[in-house]
């Protein structure tokens, strides 16, 4: 996928590509968030969008009573990124919800999302059954066979058709969504920079409560009497969809706790190498989580408890253990919050793990020692002679390594306008050469500031 945005908060203009790794660096208040907030609200929102964009088109084509036929060849041939231009103006008109802003912020803002690889849907099987409610009885069947641009709707209940039900074009609108379009927007999870306080008042932070008590006090009673459903038109939230969503996440641990998701299944080592960050384990005890330190014995420690990495790394840990899936884009804000140097380091490999393990991450960072630690990857990832030497020395796991083509890194900074006029703030590719690794000129500078600074106290003056 890729994302044009122009006139995003901080951001004059933007172009990012989604690779298997994707980073962004740059000074604070320079437009890391908004990008990242962006890319996140639409892989969120984007099967509400096209459900709304779709439903008139597939109301047009259900004529037949007893079968009706999508043919996705008719209406997606050539037209996959002109839907996504039509969502991502959509979208746009959102944007003030995802980023809890007001409506203004972004009136001049454009989002142009894109394709960057041909997906053959027609090659999809498919197949899924409607049934209603507790009864379990089926209503309806979709269906597509592989090699076949057709998508079939089977109504088993003739009576249905002669009463309403709004929702069939959502389930038709939902299949198309994971036939045509899913294959170009994976799922998404992120972990942002509010995680830590998260954390900690997990349990008081229950977000749908408290936009329910603040629109309860500024409705009227009598006008909440006349009409009930205003309760559900007034609620809005105070917080950006990523810090809502993560809160929701990390109140349902002690409910997601057993599950544990498909590829831990396929990658237990990916668990190892987390639990080896964090030097223990999250568990469930008694309805309570705790983290239990490696060679503790039996002691435990509550979140509150915990140390602030501990806290830092939670919703990642259960991510991994319950949630991640091949496929998936796992956003993470700013990694190297409350973690030592030796374990931003360790985070990068477990980083580049995930990236082979299927998932693509998504960072923002201002942590030179995870970079530097992804140029070490890469550069091992020659494995000529001397590169597999110093692996075996230093005990590089062969999964650790990353291929620097499946690498997209963007640096904060100033560029030519597309106007032409001036200067625009934007986000600028990084050059990544396979045997050095990413140049990031805004650490690059401010380390050899430092060291001049040292070396002309050391070594300058009169002696």
């Amino acid at each position: 996928m890729r994302f044009h945005f122009e006139k995003l908060g901080l951001l004059d203009q933007a172009d990012i590509e989604l690779a298997d790794l994707t980073l962004i660096c740059g000074e604070n208040n320079t437009g890391k968030t908004y990008a990242t907030y962006a890319v996140y609200g639409f892989l969120r929102s984007w099967r509400q969008i096209l459900r709304f964009l779709l439903e008139d088109e597939i109301d047009q084509v259900l004529k037949d009573a007893s079968q009706y036929r999508i043919d996705l060849a008719a209406m997606f041939n050539g037209k996959i990124d002109s839907y996504l231009e039509r969502m991502g103006k959509a979208y746009v008109g959102g944007l003030p919800r995802a980023f809890a802003t007001e409506s203004n912020v972004f009136e001049k803002t454009i989002c142009v999302p894109s394709t960057c690889q041909t997906t053959d849907y027609v090659t999809q099987a498919y197949q899924r059954t409607v049934q209603a409610g507790p009864s379990g009885k089926v209503l309806a069947t979709l269906k597509k066979e592989s090699g076949s641009p057709l998508l079939d709707v089977l109504v088993a209940d003739a009576e249905m058709l002669q009463r309403p039900f709004g929702g069939l074009t959502d389930f038709i609108a939902d299949a198309i969504a994971d036939i045509v379009f899913a294959p170009h927007l994976p799922r998404v999870h992120i972990a942002s920079a509010e995680r830590t306080g998260a954390a900690i008042f997990r349990k008081e932070l229950d977000m749908a409560r408290t936009r329910m008590l603040k629109t309860l006090n500024e409705i009227d009673s009598k006008e909440l009497k006349r009409n009930p459903l205003k309760i559900l038109q007034g609620i809005e939230t105070d917080y950006a969809w990523p810090v809502e969503d993560n809160v929701d996440f990390v109140r349902q641990l002690e409910d997601i706790d057993k599950r544990t998701g498909e590829l831990a299944k396929a990658h237990p080592e990916l668990l190892a190498a987390f639990d080896a960050i964090i030097g223990g384990s999250y568990k469930v005890v008694k309805q309570q989580l705790v983290f239990q330190a490696k060679g503790a014995g039996k002691q435990r420690f509550t979140m509150n408890e915990a140390s602030s990495c501990i806290r830092a790394l939670l919703d990642v840990g259960f991510y991994l253990r319950c949630r991640a899936r091949a496929g998936d884009v796992f956003i993470i804000d700013e990694p190297e919050l409350n973690l030592h140097p030796k374990n931003q380091r360790a985070f990068a490999r477990l980083v580049a793990r995930m990236v082979n393990a299927g998932i693509k991450v998504f960072i923002t960072t201002h942590s030179d020692y995870l970079v530097k630690e992804i140029n070490t990857l890469i550069m091992l990832h020659q494995r000529t002679p001397h590169t597999k030497t110093v692996q075996q020395q230093y005990g590089y796991d062969e999964a650790e390594l990353i291929n620097p083509q499946r690498i997209c890194m963007y640096i904060t900074g100033l560029q030519k306008a597309v106007s032409g006029r001036g200067k625009a703030r934007t986000l600028i590719p990084a050059t990544i050469y396979p045997d050095r690794g990413i140049e990031v000129s805004t650490f690059d500078e401010t380390i050899e500031t430092m060291n001049a600074i040292q070396s002309e106290i050391l070594y300058g003056g009169e002696f």
